[in-house]
């Protein structure tokens, strides 16, 4: 199809102007592309992306691409106000546009979306889309740790509100099945030391290291699965550093490396983690 080899070929100019360093004429490129799929998407009444993907041959697996699009959009969007507005808009089309299976990728897309309008300083609208999902899904770790870090570091228009991003978290681990919990903890001890409260901090080491060897326990398939994250809009973590927390790296065991969405899956498919391991 004549169409879709045009979307093929905006998709990879897009991909050769974000490695040259052109991040703002890369999202133009890519929205135009999104309109153009938008398009197909309706006329054939396809249900989803992932059920274009699969119809079509593509140079660029599309669900790749969509996400590379948000992050992005929120990239350029950290000086160039404007594309807040227009990551806004392709968030919200886009969770539309996603298979219900690929639960990590609109989760990741939801946060996007909230942290963009809090970013603009819409803290309610912010308040409001975390509160309905979090209804939805109380045990969402990483909603909650990107509800709480709006509030944590702040932004240009909003002065951070630490005892918020505190209460916020306080609220999650009281939850019974809390997913990623380990991570909920870490973020948590760091905002006590930033709090000035070390006492707090350390009692949620103690569960942090707990935690840690239990999971330490499981087969290594699990282990990466559960100590591997998906990137935060908003950085600054914590990290378990031969027993002390570093307040300025990425939060995991320091016997396991990162992985990131974008990186070779470390099961030794050859394809990237959001692509292989990281999609569940």
């Amino acid at each position: 199809m004549e169409r879709c080899k045009n979307i093929d070929e905006k998709i990879r100019q897009g991909y050769e102007l974000e490695e040259s360093k052109q991040s703002a004429a890369a999202c133009d490129v890519w929205l135009d592309a999104w309109e153009d799929i938008k398009g197909i998407l309706a006329e054939e009444e396809l249900r989803d992306i992932k059920s274009l993907e699969t119809k079509y041959d593509w140079h660029e697996f599309l669900i790749n691409y969509v996400q590379d699009l948000e992050m992005e959009l929120g990239k350029v969007g950290e000086v160039q106000e404007e594309y807040l507005t227009k990551r806004i808009q392709y968030c919200e089309e886009m969770i539309e546009a996603l298979n219900e299976n690929d639960k990590l990728t609109i989760e990741n897309t939801r946060r996007a979306l909230a942290d963009s309008h809090y970013a603009l300083g819409a803290s309610e609208e912010c308040d409001r889309l975390y509160t309905q999902w979090l209804d939805d899904d109380p045990s969402w770790g990483w909603g909650h740790i990107g509800w709480s870090d709006c509030y944590r570091f702040g932004t240009d228009k909003i002065a951070p509100d630490k005892a918020k991003a505190e209460e916020i978290l306080r609220a999650a681990l009281e939850i019974e099945g809390m997913r990623d919990r380990i991570e909920v903890l870490l973020r948590s001890a760091d905002i006590y030391d930033e709090l000035g409260q070390p006492k707090k901090a350390k009692e949620l080491d103690a569960e942090i290291e707990r935690l840690s060897k239990e999971e330490r326990l499981l087969p290594p398939s699990d282990y990466v699965k559960l100590f591997t994250t998906p990137d935060s809009p908003v950085t600054a973590a914590g990290r378990i550093e031969g027993g002390e927390r570093s307040a300025t790296a990425s939060s995991q065991p320091a016997a396991v490396t990162k992985v990131g969405r974008n990186d070779p899956c470390p099961c030794g498919s050859g394809k990237k983690y959001k692509k292989c391991c990281g999609k569940n």
